[in-house]
C-alpha cells in the first residue's frame, strides 16, 4: 500500500498550456514510459491525461521528491524544455499510500475536476486503465484501485445530485432551445463548424428539421458538418445569398466582431417579420446588439447561460460533502479488496505444495503399502486423502481471509 505513489500535474498549479505539454498520444505511451520504469524501480504504472490534468500512477519504493520527479520527467519527455520540467517538478502535487488512492477516487468522481460533476472523467479513467493493461504497465494494485474508484464514481453520480443540473454551455443551450418548443417543421441555420457547434448540432440531429444549412469560413468544414446533419454547407461569405428562410440560428464563431449586424439581418429576412430564435454562443457575440433592439428575436446569449451555469455549479458544490462521505465508504471496500488479494497472492502456492505432498506420499512414501491393498480399499483411501487435501487448503485460507478482513494481525500479513 505504501508503495503506491501519484504525481499530479493540474491546471491549478501549472496552467492549462504547460499541462498540455505533458500529454502523450495513446499510441506513443508504451514507448514513452515502458523503457524507463525499471530505472525508477516502478513496478506498476498508469498514465492519465485529460484537458486539464496529467497524472502518473505508480508503485515504487522511491520517494516522490522534486529531484525524483525531475529525473523521471527528463527521461520520459526528453524533448521538453528543461526549464519547464524543473518548474513542473517543483509545482507537482504528490500523494502516497491511501491518500493516493483517495485522490484517484476524487478524480474519477470529478470532485477534483475543473468542472465538478462532469461524467466524462470516469470514461477517461477507465480508458487509461485499459490502455495501461494493454501496454502491460499496470498490475493487481492499480487494477483494484481503478475498479473501486469507478464503483465509487458511479455511486457519486447516482446517489447524489452532483451531476443533476447541467453546467456546460452546450447542454444549457440545448435545454433552452427545447424550452422554446422547437419542432421538425422549422428551418435551422448553423454559423460556425467548430466543436461547440458540432456538439449542439449533434444533440439537435434527431429532430429532422425541414431545412439545415451550415455556414463557416472554411467551406470544407461546413460541408462536412452539413453532410452529417443531412443539410447543405456554404462558405461564410455566402451567408447573405444562401441563408434563405430560417426559424432558428445557432452561431459560434471565433470572429473578433459581430457576424450579423442590423443591415445584414434586414437584408436576410426581407419582408419576413416573424420572430426568430437565436442562440449565440460566441465570445464576443456574433449577433450585433442593434439586431436584437430593432427586430423581433428571441435572443439567448452565452452570458445568460453562464449565469445559469454558475448557479448550477453552486448547487453541485453543495453536494460535495455527500460525495466525500461516499468516497470514504468505498475506500473501506478498497482496503478490504486489497488485503484479500494480497492474502490470495501470499497463499497461492499452498494448493501446489499440498498436491506435491499428496503425490509424493502416494507414489513414494507409501507406495509399497498401497500395492498390498486391494483395488477397492486403495481407491477409497485415495478419495479420503484427496478430500482431506481440499479441506486442508480451503479452510485455512478462509480462516486467514477472515482474520485479515477483521484487521487482526494485519501488520504481520500485509507488507
Amino acid at each position: 500500500m505504501n508503495q503506491f505513489k501519484l504525481i499530479a500535474l493540474t491546471h491549478r498549479e501549472l496552467g492549462l498550456e504547460l499541462v498540455g505539454k505533458f500529454h502523450v498520444q495513446k499510441e506513443s505511451q508504451h514507448d514513452a514510459f515502458k523503457p524507463h520504469l525499471d530505472n525508477f524501480s516502478i513496478r506498476e504504472f498508469m498514465f492519465v491525461s485529460t484537458c486539464n490534468r496529467v497524472e502518473f500512477f505508480m508503485r515504487t519504493h522511491e520517494q516522490l521528491s522534486p529531484s525524483f520527479i525531475e529525473k523521471f520527467l527528463k527521461a520520459t519527455y526528453p524533448s521538453l524544455n528543461p526549464t519547464d520540467i524543473s518548474f513542473t517538478s517543483q509545482k507537482a502535487r504528490t500523494y502516497d499510500g491511501l491518500d493516493a488512492v483517495r485522490h484517484v477516487f476524487h478524480v474519477a468522481s470529478s470532485l477534483d475536476s475543473l468542472i465538478v460533476g462532469e461524467r466524462e472523467i470516469i470514461t477517461q479513467i477507465r480508458n487509461a486503465h485499459d490502455l495501461s493493461i494493454k501496454n502491460k504497465l499496470s498490475g493487481d494494485f492499480i487494477r483494484i484501485a481503478i475498479t473501486k474508484a469507478i464503483e465509487a464514481a458511479k455511486a457519486v453520480y447516482t446517489e447524489t445530485q452532483i451531476a443533476t443540473k447541467p453546467i456546460s454551455v452546450v447542454n444549457l443551450g440545448f435545454k433552452r432551445l427545447l424550452e422554446r418548443e422547437i419542432h421538425e417543421g422549422q428551418s435551422i441555420v448553423y454559423i460556425g463548424a467548430g466543436t461547440t457547434i458540432e456538439a449542439i448540432a449533434g444533440n439537435m440531429k434527431s429532430m429532422d428539421f425541414k431545412s439545415v444549412k451550415v455556414f463557416n469560413r472554411t467551406i470544407e468544414k461546413a460541408q462536412k458538418l452539413a453532410t452529417a446533419l443531412g443539410g447543405k454547407g456554404y462558405g461564410l461569405d455566402n451567408l447573405k445569398s444562401k441563408i434563405g428562410h430560417f426559424d432558428i440560428i445557432i452561431t459560434c464563431t471565433g470572429s473578433e466582431g459581430a457576424i450579423i449586424n442590423k443591415e445584414l439581418y434586414s437584408s436576410i429576412i426581407g419582408d419576413d417579420i416573424s420572430k426568430k430564435l437565436i442562440l449565440d454562443l460566441a465570445i464576443p457575440s456574433d449577433i450585433a446588439s442593434d439586431v436584437v433592439f430593432h427586430f423581433p428575436v428571441d435572443y439567448i446569449t452565452i452570458e445568460d447561460l453562464k449565469a445559469e451555469a454558475k448557479e448550477n455549479l453552486k448547487h453541485r458544490e453543495k453536494e460535495v460533502f455527500h460525495c466525500e462521505k461516499l468516497v470514504e465508504e468505498h475506500l473501506i471496500d478498497f482496503e478490504e479488496a486489497y488485503r484479500t488479494r494480497r492474502l490470495e497472492l501470499a497463499m497461492r502456492e499452498i494448493p501446489r505444495l499440498m498436491k506435491d505432498i499428496k503425490t509424493n506420499a502416494l507414489e513414494n512414501t507409501f507406495a509399497k503399502d498401497l500395492e498390498l491393498m486391494n483395488s477397492v480399499d486403495r481407491e477409497k483411501l485415495i478419495q479420503i486423502v484427496s478430500y482431506i487435501e481440499k479441506k486442508y487448503i480451503s479452510l485455512p485460507m478462509k480462516m486467514a481471509k477472515q482474520v485479515v478482513l477483521d484487521k487482526d494481525l494485519k501488520g504481520a500479513i500485509i507488507d
